[in-house]
């Protein structure tokens, strides 16, 4: 029986998490799966109401209780670090998922199959069809298109996937990862395998997501990139000063643009970096054991 740790952050979510856990049973039980189920508890504020109980297929289900809620990027930072730091990772590869439903659970043996038929170092699950407001849809496109521009990297992937566990050392300890997850894995992980799937609706409730929340998502994932980043923007400026070299207004307004965002790019990296030096605030987690094998 293949054996997987699934890691999950979830603030507040218990309810939708119940329902998550019970697909994920039943697709470990169709598939002949065996998980461990860890949870991140980003300092909720609403007590945790799991009543989902022990079966044949997942064996353990274990929270981290975290001092301070710190977002779901650096949950799972702390969360894959406590895994590595504790050597729980050492035999099993781990499932990273979101809490509400929108990672399909049907999918779980697709994603398992392809990292095993792969040299990859992990496997991400490249989302298809979205389910949120235009809006976000438009921005998200718009984060997706500069960053290409500027690192001439796809980032179309979420939290939704598999790292082969001998992996795990090059994430780890890392301020890429307490930046953003899928930044920090494209700029750590040389064998990156994708597949595809449409990103489902919550099973209940709002997305936590707005447009601050999205902003500043977005800039630290772009802080990840800030040498590419700032090298990029040099030739372009210099690309732009040769094709405006009869209108300098034009030069001097891009440029002034691009040193302001390349200014703000370090200025984030630089406030990550003091985050991740901190990190030690939530040194003391707590794990309760809700059952074990």
């Amino acid at each position: 029986m293949k054996n997987f740790i699934i890691l999950i952050p979830v603030y507040n979510d218990w309810e939708n998490l119940n329902k998550l856990l019970k697909k994920i049973n039943d697709e470990a039980e169709r598939n002949n799966f065996e998980f461990e189920i860890f949870l991140i508890n980003d300092s909720s504020t609403i007590n945790a109401d799991i009543n989902f109980r022990k079966t044949k297929n997942i064996i353990s289900l274990n929270i981290l209780n975290l001092l301070k809620n710190i977002g779901s990027q650096r949950a799972i930072a702390l969360g894959l670090e406590y895994l590595f730091e504790s050597k729980k990772n050492k035999l099993s590869d781990i499932i990273i998922m979101d809490s509400d439903g929108q990672d399909d659970p049907e999918i779980l043996k697709t994603l398992i199959n392809a990292s095993e038929n792969s040299d990859s170092d992990v496997t991400v699950v490249e989302r298809t069809n979205r389910n949120e407001p235009l809006w976000f849809q438009f921005f998200y496109f718009l984060h997706k298109k500069v960053l290409f521009i500027f690192t001439g990297k796809h980032i179309k992937f979420g939290n939704f996937s598999l790292i082969k566990s001998k992996e795990l050392k090059n994430l780890v300890n890392k301020a890429d990862l307490w930046a953003a997850y899928p930044a920090a894995v494209v700029n750590n992980l040389k064998k990156i395998n994708r597949i595809k799937s449409e990103r489902k609706k919550r099973y209940s409730g709002e997305t936590k997501m707005n447009l601050k929340k999205l902003f500043y998502h977005s800039s630290r994932v772009f802080s990840v990139f800030k040498t590419k980043i700032f090298i990029i923007s040099a030739i372009y400026a210099f690309i732009i000063s040769i094709v405006f070299k009869n209108n300098p207004e034009v030069f001097y307004f891009f440029t002034f643009t691009l040193l302001m965002a390349n200014i703000y790019n370090f200025y984030i990296s630089l406030i990550n970096k003091n985050d991740f030096e901190k990190k030690s605030d939530n040194s003391k987690l707590k794990l309760k054991k809700n059952f074990d094998l």
